[in-house]
């Protein structure tokens, strides 16, 4: 019998995809194995295999975690600030530290999934999820007019994920995080600022609408 992991099982399923992201961090997806995160944690591969079957699941299991952690930080960053421009630094920050422990990780697992079909499934949920939630929020940067109603918010939600997929690739390749904190922000100025060059700030009211939906 494997040696089981002596939490409850959300609390061991937790325990498992940290120690399971520190590994992918230091190792690398495609080198890390499952019997990696089993010494990490002190138990038996079998042990592992209790609650995900394969590495593949491990790892969707881990990422299906990250848009919300994105919704928060978005959410947070722009909730009651009246400048955008201001919050969309503070989003930056937040986000490198989220990213920090594992900067390399996500041009990885891009490479990676050229070639496995199943990372590339995932990936793509992930996108969608992601998308979702940067799409709702610039329908509500249209109401608090902020975001211009000339805009169309789906595609543009497409072009700041990869913008900011962009920005973590150039991190990993030289680009300081000053430089990347500048062209982040150019970006968002072009478009948080109408053809005159001013702010759209929220009313004080629509910020706490806002606020409350994340």
């Amino acid at each position: 019998m494997p040696k089981v992991v002596p939490e409850y099982k959300e609390e061991a399923r937790s325990r498992i995809l940290d120690a399971a992201n520190k590994v992918f961090a230091e190792k690398g997806y495609h080198e890390a194995t499952m019997d990696d995160i089993a010494k990490r944690l002190g138990v038996s591969k079998g042990a592992i295999y209790l609650y995900f079957p394969s590495k593949e699941d491990l790892f969707e299991a881990m990422v299906k975690t990250a848009p919300q952690a994105f919704k928060e930080i978005l959410y947070s960053s722009f909730g009651d600030e009246a400048d955008p421009v201001q919050s969309a630094t503070q989003f930056f920050d937040k986000m490198l530290k989220l990213s920090a422990s594992n900067p390399g990780l996500s041009f990885e697992i891009l490479s990676e999934a050229s070639r496995n079909p199943t990372l590339k499934r995932i990936l793509k949920q992930n996108h969608e999820e992601y998308e979702e939630v940067l799409t709702s929020f610039l329908a509500e940067g249209q109401k608090r007019r902020f975001v211009g109603d000339n805009l169309d918010i789906r595609p543009l939600a497409n072009s700041l994920i990869a913008l900011w997929n962009g920005l973590e690739t150039l991190l990993v390749s030289g680009l300081t995080v000053e430089e990347a904190r500048r062209a982040w922000l150019e970006a968002l100025k072009a478009i948080f600022m109408n053809p005159h060059g001013s702010h759209r700030s929220p009313s004080p009211q629509s910020s706490r609408s806002v606020a409350r939906t994340g």
